[in-house]
């Protein structure tokens, strides 16, 4: 991973400015998803949040830069870091997987299944066709923030919650930022599978940022 580039952070002065344009002009990318039918990922009984949301990340990366779109199995990234074992992980180590391997598609390796059948040369061959040659890792709110007013997504870990989601761009509220995140959790939870963290549970315990997509 690369370090946040310091030219990227973003003043607070100038948050509330830009927030609010992005809101009236629905250029955030949870807006940018919706108009492209590009719907949350579904995580069904796996504990696979932390690979989830990084392989989200990776589809909205595609998105941005006018990429095919194709369903990722985060089961593909998750499997072979914790021994097709059912639990929890991190987002980086997540992330640097889909960086140096790739994540299969969905109709190659189903999106939950923890099925050794799948690792197969021709699946990681396909994989290479998706990854992530650069992404950043985010030490604070204020450059997580910054990343996501830029229209970057970031995955984000939270003990409180022990969970990991994708935010996907900020709103205001109450004077303050919010942060909205696409959750793992289909499109049955909050707004088609987004919400929004405020205050101190907005503030990650990890994050990391996919900068660009290898085009398939």
């Amino acid at each position: 991973a690369d370090p946040f580039p310091a030219n990227w952070l973003i003043p607070k002065s100038e948050w509330q400015a830009r927030i609010q344009e992005q809101q009236q002009n629905g250029t955030h990318l949870k807006a940018f998803l919706l108009d492209r039918g590009i719907k949350v990922l579904n995580q069904a009984s796996t504990n696979f949040c932390w690979a989830n949301a990084p392989t989200f990340s990776l589809m909205v990366i595609r998105a941005k830069a006018n990429q095919k779109p194709v369903r990722l199995s985060p089961a593909s990234v998750a499997c072979p870091l914790n021994n097709y074992r059912n639990q929890g992980g991190w987002g980086k180590d997540a992330l640097q997987r889909i960086s140096d391997v790739g994540a299969v598609p969905q109709d190659l390796w189903p999106a939950n299944a923890i099925d050794r059948r799948y690792d197969t040369p021709a699946n990681w061959a396909a994989a290479k066709k998706y990854r992530v040659p650069r992404w950043i890792v985010c030490d604070t709110i204020q450059q997580v923030l910054s990343c996501v007013i830029r229209g970057y997504p970031v995955p984000v870990g939270y003990n409180w919650w022990s969970h990991e989601v994708c935010a996907v761009g900020a709103g205001w509220r109450d004077g303050e930022p919010t942060l909205i995140i696409a959750n793992s959790w289909d499109e049955t939870w909050g707004d088609q599978g987004y919400g929004e963290l405020q205050g101190q549970r907005m503030v990650p315990d990890d994050a990391v940022c996919p900068i660009t997509a290898r085009a398939a």
